[in-house]
C-alpha cells in the first residue's frame, strides 16, 4: 500500500510531462503552409502566363486581351492570401509582400497601356493590309514603278515588324514618302492616303509596343516571390526544427517508458511465454496480411519492411531478410540494415543449398554448429548465424526468393506448427511480389500502348502532309518538263529550270521518308538476305562518310533471310549510319553488325515487346555523345532533330521507325550521355529461300508521243486539269477536261468513239470507281482507263500498269499512255 502513492505520483507527473512535450512538440499548421506556397506558386504562375500572353498579343496570335486581366487578377487574389498572421510577426515579410502589391500595380498600369497601344497596332495592321491589297489591285501590272514601290513598302513593313529597329523604321518612313514623292498618278485616290497613314501608324506604334512589353518583362515580381518563399520556408523550417527537437525528447520519454513497461511485461508474463509468442506470432501475420490488402505498389517495401518487423518482434529472431532472385521486382528489404551484398551472397546460398530440404522446399536448421563442415556451415558462421530458417517465396509459375529467419546470439528450435505458421507469412510475401510484378507489368504495357498510339498519330499527321504535298510537287515538276522542253538547251534558262526540277525530285524524297514512318507506301516483301543488303548500303555510307569516321562490320554466319524490301532496308542502314556519324561529330567508330537470335521467352525492348521466336537482329552502335532521357523517347518522331537548323529534316529515323514497323520488326534503342549509343532492329527470321533480285539496267530511250488521240481527263481540281491538259497536248495528244465524272459520261454517251483514253483522278471517281467503270463499259466498253492516285496510297487490285501516282512525271504519264493505247489497238486489230 506503502507504494501506491508513489505510482501514483509519478504516473501524475509522467503524465504532465508528456502533454508538455506533445504541446511543444506539435508542427506548424501544415494547411496554412500548403496555403500559403499555393498562393506564391500561383503569383508564380500567373505571371509566366501574363508575360507568354503578353507576346502572343505582340505577335497577333491572342485574340482577346481576357488572359491578360485573368492572370493580373489571379495575381492579386493570391497575393492578398498572403496577407497574414506571419507578416504581423515578420517585418521583412510584410516589406515584401507591400514590394510585391507595388509590382503588381506597376504590371497592371503595363497591362492597360499595352492593350491601349496594341489594339490601335494591330488595328493599323490589318487596315494596311488591306489598303495595300486593293491598291495593289486597282494598279495595273503596266505600272512598274508603282508595282515597285509597293512592293517596297510591304517589304519594309515586314522587315520592321520582325525587328522594330529605328534603320527599319528609317526604311518604312522613307518607302512611304515615296509613294507620293516623286509623285505617280497611280497613288492619286484616298487609298493610298490611308495607307500612308496606317503605315506612320505602324512606325509609331511598334517600337512602343515592343518598350511596354521589355518594362513589362523586368518587373520583379518572380524575384519578390522567390524572396518571400525563401524567407518564409526559412520561418518554416525554424518552427519545425523546434517541434522535432521536442518530438525527440518526447520519444525518448516514450522511449523510458516502454522499457518500463517492457520490464513490467516480463516480470508479470514469465510463465505464459510460449502461449504469448503464438498468439503474437499469428496478429503479426494478420496485421502483415491487412497492410498487403489494397496496397498502392510504390509502397510495397515500405509495408514488406513493417511486417518483417512485425514478424521478427514476435518470433524474437535476430534477422529477418526478404532475399529476391533476379528478375523479380526490383527492391529488397532487411530488419538488421546490413549489407544488400549480404543478402545476395545468402540468396545463391539458399538456391545451391547443398544439405537436406523440406518437401515445401525450405531449409530449417536449428544448429549451425551441427551441419557438416563445408560451405554452406562456413558461410553461415561467417555471417555470425547460430540458426537458421529459409521459407521458399514461390507459386505455381515461379520463385521469387526466399524468407529468411536467424538467430545470432544462440540456437534456437524451429517447431512444425511455427513454422507452418510462417509458411502462411511467406505466401503472403509471394503474393504481393506476384501483385506488384503484375501492376508494373501493366504499367509498361500501358506505357507501350500510350506511345504507340502518340507515334500512330503522328504518322496519320505525316501520310496526310505528304499527300498534301505531292499535289503541289505535281504542279512544279510538270510545268517545271513542259518549260524545259520550250527552252533552248543550251541557254541560261533551262539550266536553271532544270535546277527546280531536280529540287522537286528531291523533294519528292522527303515525302517517300514521311509516308515510311505512315507506313502508307505500297511495299512488296519478298525473301531476302540481310547481309549482301547491308553491305551494299554501307559501300554508298563509306563514300559520303568523312575518312575520320571508321565502319567497323560484324556479320553473324547465318544467312539472315526475312521477308522484306533490299532497298527499304539499305534506306534503313544508311538513315542510321548517317546519325552515328553526326552523333560522333566527324570522328569516331560506327559498328554495324548483323546476327540471329532465338528467344523463348519475351523481351521488354525501348520501343515494344518481342515475342518468342527467331529474328535477324541489325545494329548499328557508334561512340558519339550520346542521348538523354528526353530525346531517346523522341527520337522517331518526324521532324524532330537535334541538329542545327539547314543540317537534316528530322525525317531520317522516324523513317526507319516507320520501314522496320512495316516489316513487322521491332527497335531497341539504349543510350548514355557520353558514352554513345546503340540502336537495334529485330526482324522475324524467313524460312523462305530467298529470290534473287534481276534488276535490268536502265536504258536511255526517247519520249513516245501520241498522234493526235483524244484524251477524256476528269480531275476536280481546275489548275491540275490545266496542268494536265498542257502536258499531254506537248505529248502529241487531244485532251478534254471535265471537273465532274456525269459531264464526263455524258460527253461520252454523245460522242464515245471520239476518245481513246480516260485520265481520271483518283479523288474524284473515290469510292465509285468500280460504278464509274461499269457506266464506262456501258458507253464505250474498249475504252482504255488510266487512274491517277495518292502516292502511297494502295493499289487496287489493277496490276496492269493503270495506275500512276502523284507527283506525275511527263516520262511515267507518256509510257502509260503509250502502252495501253498500243494494248487497246492491238486488241482492236485481232480477230474476234
Amino acid at each position: 500500500m506503502s507504494r501506491l502513492p508513489f505510482f501514483l505520483a509519478s504516473t501524475a507527473g509522467m503524465l504532465a510531462i508528456l502533454t508538455t512535450l506533445f504541446v511543444l512538440s506539435v508542427t506548424p499548421n501544415d494547411a496554412e503552409h500548403q496555403r500559403t506556397l499555393e498562393a506564391l506558386r500561383s503569383i508564380d504562375m500567373s505571371n509566366a502566363s501574363l508575360q507568354r500572353d503578353v507576346l502572343q498579343a505582340r505577335s497577333s496570335i491572342l485574340r482577346n486581351y481576357d488572359p491578360l486581366v485573368r492572370s493580373l487578377a489571379a495575381m492579386r487574389q493570391a497575393s492578398a492570401a498572403l496577407r497574414g498572421d506571419r507578416q504581423e510577426t515578420d517585418a521583412e515579410l510584410a516589406q515584401i509582400a507591400a514590394e510585391l502589391d507595388m509590382s503588381l500595380n506597376r504590371a497592371s498600369d503595363l497591362v492597360e497601356r499595352f492593350k491601349s497601344v496594341n489594339s490601335v497596332m494591330q488595328n493599323s495592321q490589318i487596315i494596311f493590309s488591306d489598303a495595300l491589297e486593293l491598291l495593289k489591285d486597282g494598279v495595273s501590272e503596266r505600272h512598274g514603278e508603282a508595282q515597285m514601290r509597293m512592293t517596297a513598302v510591304a517589304g519594309w513593313v515586314s522587315r520592321f515588324t520582325r525587328e522594330p529597329t529605328e534603320e527599319n523604321r528609317a526604311g518604312l518612313n522613307l518607302s512611304l514618302n515615296r509613294l507620293h514623292f516623286p509623285f505617280i498618278d497611280a497613288f492619286r485616290g484616298p487609298m493610298a492616303r490611308t495607307l500612308i497613314i496606317h503605315g506612320r501608324v505602324l512606325a509609331n506604334t511598334f517600337p512602343l509596343v515592343d518598350a511596354i512589353a521589355s518594362d513589362l518583362q523586368v518587373v520583379p515580381v518572380a524575384a519578390l516571390v522567390q524572396r518571400y518563399q525563401e524567407r518564409y520556408l526559412e520561418r518554416h523550417a525554424e518552427a519545425l526544427g523546434r517541434a522535432s527537437s521536442f518530438r525527440v525528447i518526447l520519444y525518448g520519454m516514450a522511449l523510458i517508458l516502454c522499457a518500463y513497461v517492457a520490464y513490467l511485461f516480463v516480470r508479470l508474463q514469465q510463465n505464459a511465454t510460449t502461449l504469448r509468442d503464438r498468439l503474437a506470432l499469428e496478429a503479426a501475420i494478420a496485421t502483415v496480411s491487412t497492410r498487403f490488402i489494397d496496397l498502392c505498389p510504390g509502397r510495397l517495401w515500405q509495408e514488406m519492411e513493417a511486417g518483417l518487423a512485425a514478424l521478427g518482434r514476435a518470433t524474437g529472431v535476430d534477422v529477418v531478410r526478404v532475399l529476391v532472385c533476379d528478375g523479380a521486382p526490383a527492391g529488397g528489404c532487411t530488419l538488421d540494415g546490413r549489407d544488400p551484398h549480404e543478402g545476395i551472397s545468402l540468396l545463391r546460398l539458399a538456391e545451391h543449398w547443398r544439405g537436406r530440404r523440406e518437401p515445401y522446399g525450405g531449409i530449417v536448421v536449428p544448429q549451425v554448429s551441427m551441419l557438416p563442415i563445408g560451405g554452406c556451415r562456413r558461410s553461415l558462421e561467417r555471417r555470425g548465424y547460430r540458426s537458421w530458417l529459409a521459407l521458399p517465396l514461390q507459386n505455381a509459375e515461379r520463385q521469387f526468393g526466399f524468407l529468411s529467419f536467424a538467430t545470432t546470439a544462440r540456437g534456437r528450435p524451429w517447431p512444425a506448427d511455427e513454422v507452418a505458421l510462417l509458411r502462411t507469412a511467406a505466401e503472403i510475401f509471394t503474393n504481393a511480389l506476384q501483385r506488384a510484378e503484375g501492376e508494373r507489368e501493366r504499367a509498361f504495357l500501358e506505357t507501350r500502348l500510350a506511345e504507340s498510339q502518340r507515334l500512330e498519330s503522328l504518322g496519320t499527321l505525316a501520310g496526310g502532309i505528304a499527300h498534301e504535298y505531292n499535289n503541289i510537287l505535281g504542279a512544279i515538276l510538270g510545268y517545271g518538263e513542259l518549260a524545259l522542253s520550250e527552252l533552248d538547251a543550251e541557254g541560261t534558262p533551262h539550266r536553271q529550270v532544270q535546277q527546280i526540277v531536280r529540287a522537286g525530285m528531291r523533294a519528292r524524297t522527303i515525302t517517300d521518308q514521311i509516308l515510311a514512318f505512315s507506313r502508307r507506301r505500297d511495299t512488296r516483301h519478298r525473301p531476302m538476305r540481310t547481309v549482301p543488303a547491308v553491305t551494299e548500303a554501307l559501300e554508298l555510307v563509306r563514300a559520303s562518310l568523312p575518312g575520320t569516321i571508321e565502319i567497323q562490320t560484324r556479320f553473324g554466319d547465318r544467312d539472315g533471310v526475312i521477308m522484306g524490301d533490299p532497298t527499304e532496308m539499305q534506306q534503313v542502314v544508311m538513315n542510321l549510319c548517317a546519325n552515328a556519324a553526326h552523333a560522333m561529330e566527324r570522328e569516331g567508330v560506327v559498328e554495324v553488325s548483323v546476327d540471329e537470335i532465338a528467344l523463348r521467352r519475351p523481351r521488354e525492348l525501348s520501343h515494344g515487346r518481342l515475342q518468342p521466336g527467331r529474328y535477324v537482329r541489325l545494329g548499328v552502335r557508334d561512340s558519339g555523345h550520346g542521348m538523354s532521357a528526353e530525346t531517346l523517347r523522341r527520337m522517331f518522331e518526324p521532324f524532330f532533330t537535334t541538329k542545327t537548323i539547314g543540317e537534316g529534316t528530322g525525317l531520317g529515323l522516324s523513317a526507319v521507325h516507320g520501314i522496320v514497323t512495316a516489316h513487322k520488326g521491332i527497335i531497341n534503342a539504349s543510350s548514355e550521355v557520353g558514352k554513345g549509343s546503340r540502336i537495334e532492329a529485330y526482324f522475324p527470321r524467313s524460312d523462305l529461300l530467298p529470290v534473287e533480285e534481276r534488276d535490268a539496267a536502265a536504258l536511255d530511250r526517247e519520249i513516245p508521243r501520241g498522234s493526235g488521240e483524244a484524251i477524256l481527263v476528269v480531275d476536280a481540281d481546275g489548275q491540275r486539269r490545266m496542268l494536265l491538259e498542257e502536258m499531254l497536248a506537248h505529248l502529241g495528244y487531244e485532251a478534254v477536261g471535265f471537273a465532274q465524272t456525269e459531264r464526263a459520261l455524258d460527253a461520252l454517251a454523245r460522242n464515245g468513239d471520239r476518245f481513246d483514253l480516260a485520265l481520271l483522278d483518283e479523288a474524284v471517281v473515290g469510292s465509285g470507281m468500280q460504278d464509274f467503270r461499269y457506266s464506262l463499259r456501258g458507253r464505250m466498253a474498249n475504252l482504255p482507263v488510266l487512274v491517277i492516285a495518292e502516292r502511297g496510297s494502295g493499289g487496287t487490285g489493277d496490276t496492269s500498269g493503270r495506275r500512276l501516282e502523284k507527283p506525275l512525271r511527263m516520262e511515267a504519264l507518256a509510257m502509260a499512255l503509250s502502252r495501253q493505247i498500243r494494248r487497246t489497238t492491238v486488241l482492236e486489230a485481232s480477230p474476234s
